[in-house]
């Protein structure tokens, strides 16, 4: 779990993959001993990264991929629609994502042709089995 003390909808806990955990605990014990900051930068004033965009800007044209499209956003989109396609219950993508409502994570969830006639075949398996 990663402590969000200032999300927009107010503190939450965000949980995470084991392998991001994995990565930030080797990340952690790669910077200086007694580092108070997850990203610490000597250039600003603050002794730390408050802002990624550009980083971000940089990594989205280093991937071929255009920054004024894929957008921060993009990725917090694309695995709540990934989760949903993965068939994770809305409840559970709801307290994964941070959204206060049902109505909210919907949005987000976009599902394909492909999803629904899945959820249509496993529906139909339910009434044949057997028959």
């Amino acid at each position: 779990m990663i402590n969000v003390p200032k999300a927009k909808a107010g503190a939450r806990q965000q949980p995470i993959t084991k392998h991001l955990a994995e990565f930030i605990k080797g990340y952690l014990e790669a910077l200086p001993e007694g580092s108070p900051w997850l990203f610490p930068s000597v250039a600003a004033k603050s002794g730390h990264t408050t802002d990624i965009r550009k980083a971000f800007r940089r990594v989205i044209s280093a991937a071929g991929l255009d920054p004024d499209v894929v957008v921060r956003h993009t990725l917090r989109h694309t695995a709540i629609t990934h989760l949903v396609q993965a068939g994770v219950d809305l409840p559970t993508v709801k307290r994964i994502s941070g959204h206060k409502t049902l109505i909210m994570v919907e949005r987000y969830a976009h599902q394909n042709g492909e999803h629904i006639q899945a959820a249509m075949d496993k529906l139909q398996d339910r009434y044949t089995v057997g028959a």
